[in-house]
């Protein structure tokens, strides 16, 4: 019937512009590669058996020195192997903060003022202790990437320097793979910072 035969060369178009399934390596690739431009994933163009090239999914634009697989499995690979060597590249910069902000002093100070009133007005009372609690916890540093950070340093620190792409340590270790428009790959690390290539 036309309906089958249609269904058929439908699905072998499909599979052309497909091209070949992805090795498993690449597959994870994929999953967290996005376009350093405009933030969209980016995907393999393999339409062609002998001629791959990875762009954004959005633009489709092919960055000026073509992303070819294995081009693309040398980088991370690479990323890879030089925070093994030098862990303390996973290193975020501590934010310099005070304890508390002037905020916090004026507020307690206010709070004692009203206080030491003969008439207490305890709304507003609750609201300037709810005010300076708010500011304190504010203060408190956000300890998420820290932690993350010492789990990726015990990760990265004992192990040996990678031989080929290692999809374990990729996928423990690395939340995105950022491919700007000139071709140049950087990776996310799961704490949020990124590290390319020297």
């Amino acid at each position: 019937a036309p309906a089958d035969t249609f269904r058929v060369v439908a699905a072998l178009i499909g599979q052309k512009s497909q091209g070949e399934p992805l090795s498993e390596e690449l597959d994870s690739i994929r999953s967290k590669a996005v376009c350093g431009a405009c933030g969209a994933k980016y995907k393999r163009d393999g339409r062609s058996k002998n001629y791959e090239a990875w762009c954004c999914s959005t633009e489709g634009r092919i960055t000026p020195k073509r992303i070819t697989d294995q081009a693309l499995l040398e980088s991370v690979t690479d990323i890879l192997n030089a925070i093994i060597s030098n862990p303390s590249l996973l290193e975020q910069p501590t934010p310099h903060r005070e304890h508390y902000s002037l905020d916090v002093t004026r507020t307690e100070n206010q709070i004692n003022r009203e206080l030491e009133k003969g008439e207490v007005d305890s709304d507003y009372i609750k609201l300037l202790i709810f005010g300076c609690s708010a500011a304190k916890y504010e203060a408190c540093a956000d300890t998420e990437p820290e932690y993350l950070t010492r789990q990726l340093l015990a990760i990265f620190e004992g192990h040996p320097p990678l031989e080929a792409f290692s999809i374990r340590l990729f996928e423990d270790t690395v939340k995105q793979v950022v491919i700007d428009a000139d071709g140049s790959l950087w990776l996310r690390i799961n704490n949020g910072k990124l590290i390319g290539k020297e």
